[in-house]
């Protein structure tokens, strides 16, 4: 057994990565040690309770330009002490690899969700400056620095585990490292508590962290054509439920101003983990409008509940996603979402076999086929 320490720098949500840390060292046969700079139990998934957590210098969770600086400054000039340690293990996002300029005396892994999102991911950085074109050029200047920056953090990964092919591309085309040391690991599900209800109630919905990038104004835009192209499917309701971050106020209460007070669209911020289960579990279908998703572990998720999915057709979903065997892969439109909703609203019997489906294809997923080989490349250090 060996002692491994593990740095994020913000465990404070419920989200996939969290999930991912959590599971890894609770499952592990290697003794861990999760160091983050900035740590929120009330937030996150009460387990980390049961985990070595160890709180360093603390960084800010918002994204603006001058925070994310900061907390680069920060995390860069952080130095843990790791004489105890055989390894150390960055679960990284971005500015997360910094951490590595200070800390490299013994031997350093990466598990990449994705390089800094906003400037590796095309179709966010558009999305982005064609949102703000009057930050075209601080953008540009502060994406030129950082990737100079970063490429020399990543010179201290002895390895690179990623989540998809997508974030393995995204890494290859940075030059950031060779093909021979990235290696693309999926993580995993709990597929034994998801036992599916075969209920499906009129209802679809969106899961997931409530943030600009997740571009949920779409499944939004194709509820309501949906509504008005298939009037004899007026009693479906659209459910929208994840967690709300401080800067994701006002992403927020556009999504409310553009879901309007009809009465069918509701949202449920910052649900808990029973409230996140009967969402899969009652409901019809899954809709996932992220533009180019680095994995999507809700849909992974869904299916294990026995529902269909009905995705962007980008990204990480066109690895977990069998077109047209446990949901679809459709063009990022209103009207093509709708046309996949209305054949699923219509048509029961298929709903229930690609919800079976499904649940059969989600079995490769499960935790411990991730934390196995996490543990046997470790063990090799």
């Amino acid at each position: 057994m060996k002692k491994i320490a593990i740095y994020y720098p913000w465990v404070y949500l419920r989200s996939g990565v969290e999930r991912m840390i959590l599971e890894l060292a609770r499952r592990s046969e290697h003794d861990w040690t999760v160091f983050t700079s900035h740590y929120y139990p009330k937030q996150t998934f009460p387990e980390f309770r049961e985990l070595n957590i160890v709180e360093l210098s603390k960084v800010s969770v918002k994204r603006g330009y001058s925070a994310v600086g900061n907390a680069a400054l920060t995390i860069l000039r952080q130095k843990i002490d790791l004489d105890s340690y055989d390894a150390m293990v960055v679960s990284s996002e971005g500015v997360g690899d910094f951490i590595t300029f200070r800390n490299h005396s013994v031997p350093v892994v990466c598990y990449c969700h994705t390089p800094l999102k906003v400037i590796h991911d095309s179709f966010i950085r558009r999305k982005y400056l064609n949102e703000n074109p009057r930050m075209k050029i601080p953008f540009t200047l502060y994406s030129e620095a950082f990737k100079i920056v970063d490429k020399f953090a990543w010179r201290y990964y002895r390895y690179v585990f990623c989540n998809s092919d997508e974030v393995r591309n995204r890494i290859l085309r940075a030059r950031l490292a060779p093909a021979e040391r990235v290696e693309v690991l999926h993580p995993g599900l709990d597929v034994d508590v998801m036992q599916p209800s075969w209920d499906y109630q009129k209802y679809f919905v969106v899961v997931g962290r409530i943030k600009w990038w997740k571009n949920i104004e779409l499944a939004i835009q194709a509820f309501r054509e949906f509504k008005r192209r298939y009037p004899a499917f007026s009693d479906f309701r659209l459910h929208i439920t994840g967690q709300v971050e401080k800067g994701s106020e006002e992403y927020l209460k556009m999504l409310q101003s553009i879901a309007g007070d009809a009465g069918d669209i509701t949202f449920k911020r910052d649900p808990t983990d029973e409230e996140l289960m009967h969402a899969y579990r009652s409901c019809y279908c899954l809709l996932f409008p992220s533009l180019n998703e680095d994995w999507g572990m809700t849909l992974l998720e869904a299916m294990g509940f026995g529902k269909p999915v009905i995705a962007v057709n980008q990204g990480g979903p066109r690895e977990s996603v069998i077109d047209g065997i446990t949901g679809y892969l459709v063009a990022p439109e209103a009207s093509a979402f709708a046309d996949a909703m209305a054949r699923l609203a219509g048509d029961s019997e298929l709903t229930r076999w690609l919800g079976e489906a499904g649940v059969s294809h989600v079995k490769q997923y499960d935790w411990s086929r991730f934390v196995a080989r996490f543990d046997s490349y470790l063990r090799t250090l």
